[in-house]
């Protein structure tokens, strides 16, 4: 209860209290100061490492898989520490068993991503055991000691799961509610603000990106939940509280205002009042949980005074987006009282998300699927190769030039490796501040002489610190990890002697996989944005052409047909704009380049707010030989342009009809954007058609 209280006071933070990070930094802290304390600091850093590398193999939500995973896991473990510590004087061995071994264990990914998970959370022990090994020691004594720890981590996982099941989902589904309040409270700021179109149309993307993982992952749990049998009348309220989240998020995509002088001149209280309406919903949302919504208070809103606000005569038509944003806001408040309904049976069909994927265990499959992606146009293979010659590069040069504390720099190889050019190129900005700043705060601890009865109280307090920023925010995870590995070998006696190998390690780490993902195909974001573009535009032309048929036919399966394409669109749209957050991420971007992707982005999300509108009344529409004429028009123009794309795939082509029509291209969506609100259905979909032909005319350099 006490915990509730706090809460709903500051729903922020919610974040720490996350069941499966809390258990993580929990074993990780449990499993090493009593050892250190004891004056075993060895054996209470391998535990703790241990500890680690079991949280990064865990990552199944069905209580049978993280049993399946945790019994190949710690075998695994102790044969891949145990092999290290056998080939560690052979420095030949050492260097083609870790090429070897490394790759096996990237491309498991390949078989289903959580044996992927695991693969990589073996090599990241195949390093602790490395940075572990000191001659003298039984061959076996590292190994055990770092499996320990990762029993010790399945332990308290194991009483987590029988004592708080579906805690994870709760947390999930919190964070989900939490992103939508941030949204729906962005998209009231035009009301009390002026408002930047462009910067309110990013904030909003990045909130709407958040929310489509957040969805994705949380739904794609639950059914991997209820296919395994995991069925419950809690887990039933967690998956009504999804659906009701993703209705809301629909409804937030229509719910862009622009205020006028003369709304503001003539109603201000009006403004005023709908905006405080955003707020207290906005508000509530931010603190809604599966366990406490039924004691929290909805806040009482009259909709009905809302909308009799008497407007002047000569702001009637600036009134009509304000009273389209009441109406949406209006239906957002009864989803939210539908949330403190009882949970009612919840039918998941096969539709929704695939089923887990589940690893075959016949070999000649195994060596099809495996032999299937050894080329460099598979993901997987890239991703293995760069992998795997970063961490035999790294390894040989540590061995050549005889570093001390050398293999932090295999760590951080593998750490801030990334699929891509932009996601490798933040991490390596993210890994070099957090250890500056973090050898920063350890110069001051070594300068004042930090007393060793502080030094475990430090270990605990950034250990518990790195597990709950690790997900989040990967530069403040390296600045405490830095702190609790400095605290950890002071106990050790070696705190006096990391701080230049631990910088000297980083930088050299941050750059050896760096040069190898500019070698292999960076994969950067302007050269692959025309391909997302026409999957987009194709997309939305499969939901058209879905609709029209929907129009004629409105069954069940049609209707469930409309709303699978709807949702694809969805999620093109936001792919579409996560390329151009990738954009932005590489080094040398382009300015001009970035603002032809974020308007081409623009221009797809107006597409995808009209068709939401349209989604949203398709029981209203009724089929005429103006609809159909429209829709097969827009259909026309989106084959023509998706036509037109996959001819010229080459972006510098693309960027530059773009460049030389781009204020064409911000005025006909500026247009389309204030118009959305006044419109019928038939209007609608006139104006959607005129959309995506201006897009096309656009695109193909040619007057409109």
């Amino acid at each position: 209860m006490i915990q509730s209280k706090i809460l709903l006071r500051y729903p922020s933070l919610r974040t720490f209290f996350n069941l499966r990070t809390n258990i993580a930094a929990f074993s990780f802290v449990s499993c090493s100061i009593p050892l250190f304390l004891m004056g075993h600091v060895t054996m209470g850093i391998a535990f703790s490492l241990g500890s680690i590398s079991c949280g990064f193999a865990d990552t199944s939500s069905v209580t049978k898989y993280r049993i399946f995973d945790f019994l190949i896991a710690l075998p695994l473990f102790f044969f891949i520490s145990l092999g290290i510590e056998v080939v560690f004087p052979h420095s030949l061995l050492f260097i083609a068993s870790l090429a070897i071994i490394s790759f096996a264990l990237f491309m498991l990914a390949v078989l289903t991503p959580r044996l992927g998970a695991i693969g990589f959370s073996a090599i990241l022990l195949a390093i602790y055991a490395m940075l572990l090994h000191l001659e003298g020691r039984p061959v076996w004594l590292i190994p055990l000691w770092l499996t320990g720890g990762a029993m010790w981590y399945i332990f308290w996982q194991a009483l987590a799961i029988y004592f708080l099941p579906n805690q994870e989902s709760k947390d999930l589904l919190s964070d989900l509610y939490q992103v939508l309040a941030k949204k729906l409270m962005l998209h009231d700021k035009a009301f009390v603000l002026a408002t930047d179109k462009n910067q309110l149309f990013i904030k909003s993307a990045q909130f709407r990106s958040q929310i489509a993982t957040l969805s994705h992952t949380l739904e794609y749990r639950i059914h991997q939940q209820f296919c395994c049998g995991e069925d419950s009348a809690k887990l039933q309220d967690i998956y009504r509280f999804l659906k009701i989240a993703e209705r809301i998020n629909e409804q937030t995509r229509l719910m862009y205002f622009t205020s006028t002088p003369l709304l503001k001149q003539y109603n201000p209280q009006w403004l005023e009042s709908i905006h405080h309406a955003n707020q207290q919903i906005s508000q509530y949302l931010s603190q809604v949980t599966v366990n406490n919504v039924h004691f929290l208070d909805i806040p009482e809103i009259d909709f009905k005074t809302l909308r009799q606000c008497q407007v002047a005569e000569n702001a009637q038509d600036e009134a009509i987006a304000a009273h389209a944003f009441i109406n949406k806001l209006d239906i957002i408040y009864l989803l939210l009282q539908e949330l403190k309904n009882k949970s009612t049976t919840v039918e998941i069909t096969n539709k929704i998300v695939p089923k887990p994927i589940v690893l075959t265990w016949k070999w000649h499959d195994i060596a099809s699927k495996l032999t299937s992606q050894m080329t460099l146009k598979s993901s997987y293979f890239r991703h293995a190769l760069r992998g795997t010659l970063s961490l035999t590069t790294g390894l040989i040069i540590v061995r050549l030039l005889h570093l001390d504390f050398g293999f932090w720099t295999l760590m951080t190889s593998l750490l801030i490796l990334r699929p891509n050019l932009s996601m490798t190129w933040i991490r390596l900005l993210q890994r070099l501040t957090g250890t500056i700043c973090g050898l920063i705060v350890v110069g001051g601890l070594l300068h004042f002489q930090v007393s060793t009865d502080i030094l475990p109280f430090v270990f605990c307090i950034a250990a518990v610190l790195f597990f709950h920023t690790s997900a989040r925010h990967y530069g403040f995870a390296v600045f405490f990890v830095t702190l609790f590995v400095f605290a950890g070998f002071s106990l050790n006696g070696q705190g006096d002697n990391i701080m230049l190998p631990r910088l000297d390690n980083t930088v050299l780490g941050v750059f050896i996989p760096l040069i190898f993902v500019f070698i292999l195909t960076p994969g950067w974001q302007k050269k692959s944005f025309p391909t997302q573009l026409s999957t987009t535009i194709k997309g939305y032309k499969d939901y058209l052409i879905s609709f029209n048929l929907y129009l004629s036919h409105k069954d069940q399966q049609h209707t469930e047909k409309l709303q699978h394409h709807f949702q694809d669109c969805v999620v093109y749209d936001t792919n579409l704009f996560d390329h151009w957050m990738g954009y932005l991420g590489e080094p040398q971007r382009n300015s001009q380049t970035s603002e032809h992707i974020l308007l081409c982005s623009r221009s797809s999300n107006i597409i995808l707010r009209i068709l939401t509108q349209l989604n949203e009344n398709k029981e209203n529409i009724v089929p005429s030989a103006q609809v159909e004429s429209e829709l097969k028009n827009a259909i026309h123009s989106l084959v023509q342009l998706q036509q037109l794309l996959q001819q010229s795939l080459n972006h510098t082509e693309l960027f530059k009809y773009i460049s030389k029509q781009e204020q064409f291209i911000y005025q006909s969506f500026t247009y389309i954007e204030d118009e959305i609100y006044r419109l019928d259905n038939n209007e609608l979909i006139a104006l959607l058609s005129k959309e995506i032909t201006l897009f096309l005319n656009a695109i193909d350099h040619q007057p409109a």
